[in-house]
């Protein structure tokens, strides 16, 4: 199998990165990106810079190193991670995360393998965010990998013949020794309650021999856990859930994706953890083949989930929704009273926004708690 049959939906290789680099240092988006990412520094500067980049890696270590490091610093308190003793720098794996932030859970667990000598992955991402042909550079200069959403008008045979172009990609890229990003679901977590979505374990069994355990241990499953102090695009994602809970047609407004990516970058989020777990083991794989394959995907499942939500730091805005939730002190030993009087005012700006919006405030509330108290419970 050679690589051109992946061209849809692989990276840049490296004999394209510079072309690639060529075209975004001459988008008219690239001086505001610049003007973010790089305020001080001059334009011109940072054209060269980009135009030094030959590779892949160039780009990571010359660029998106700095750029995230910007952002650990300019948008969080403590970036704290774990765990990358459980993965070796020679190995292929299949990171399975919780997906809080549509590039920054990604982003991050870039950086933790950069600062660990580790090599960098490829990361998954929807097609819906291929908006245009400078968000694709950028994207496929930085190791991403297409994934073809499933829309009202895709017809079933074609959804499946892209799950198994998208499995036989994994695989491809995973026994060749590259690890792989993928999130757990089919787009974030909107409500704290993270769960893996069966469909994406049965994908990656589309491109195997039919070997339950063989097939998927060849995979090196490694699920990941990122919290968030303060849960990137809170009030967003509430008001999101309210309209579709009241029965109202949700649909994407224009430029949503990008004004969500952007809020998640930009906005304060505390403290922020990623903890990298042990992969699941070719003994637990061979045991979930002994079940019914239904069975055995629903065990696998509970596996993934398990070890993310084990692994879930939770922080004192967790534990306060909770009370506040609930209208007890249950946690207030987790917090102080200055950190429950913050929240509160947090709590009491996202009414605000609710009501501008024009969603019901109290239910509103009521779903943004449940953002933060939800991981308290299923940590349980």
């Amino acid at each position: 199998m050679t690589g051109s049959s992946f061209d849809d939906i692989r990276p840049y290789n490296d004999a394209e990165i510079p072309a690639a680099i060529e075209r975004i240092v001459n988008d008219p988006t690239f001086i505001k990106a610049v003007l973010f990412a790089f305020p001080s520094q001059n334009i011109e500067d940072i054209k060269a810079l980009l135009r030094s980049c030959k590779t892949r890696y160039d780009v990571q270590e010359r660029v998106m190193y700095h750029v995230i490091r910007m952002l650990i610093e300019k948008t969080m308190g403590q970036f704290t991670h774990s765990g990358t003793e459980n993965i070796s720098a020679d190995t292929g794996y299949l990171i399975i995360s919780n997906h809080r932030d549509i590039v920054l859970d990604a982003f991050l667990l870039q950086y933790v393998m950069f600062v660990n000598s580790l090599p960098t992955t490829c990361s998954t991402m929807g097609d819906n965010l291929w908006a245009s042909q400078f968000i694709i550079d950028l994207c496929r200069t930085n190791g991403a990998v297409r994934i073809f959403r499933k829309t009202e008008e895709m017809p079933t045979r074609e959804l499946l013949l892209n799950s198994q172009h998208l499995s036989e990609y994994l695989r491809h890229t995973i026994t060749g020794g590259e690890s792989v990003w993928i999130a757990q679901r089919n787009g974030r977590t909107k409500d704290g309650c993270d769960s893996t979505d069966q469909g994406v374990l049965k994908m990656l069994t589309l491109s195997g021999s039919g070997d339950f355990a063989a097939d998927l241990g060849e995979l090196n499953i490694t699920p990941m856990s990122i919290s968030y102090q303060y849960e990137p695009c809170d009030v967003m994602k509430a008001i999101e859930l309210a309209r579709k809970q009241s029965g109202e047609a949700y649909h994407k407004a224009e430029n949503e994706d990008v004004i969500s990516i952007l809020t998640g970058i930009k906005q304060q989020k505390g403290d922020v953890n990623v903890t990298l777990c042990k992969p699941i083991s070719r003994e637990q794989l061979n045991t979930l083949a002994e079940l019914p394959r239904a069975e055995a995907y629903k065990a696998l499942m509970e596996l993934i989930d398990r070890a993310i939500r084990d692994s879930y730091k939770l922080y004192d805005t967790n534990y306060i929704a909770h009370d506040m939730l609930h209208g007890d002190n249950q946690y207030a030993d987790r917090y102080t009273p200055v950190q429950a009087e913050n929240f509160a005012a947090r709590v009491a700006e996202a009414e605000r926004q609710f009501a501008e919006a024009g969603v019901d405030v109290a239910t509103t509330r009521r779903i943004y708690l449940d953002i933060y108290a939800n991981p308290v419970d299923l940590k349980q």
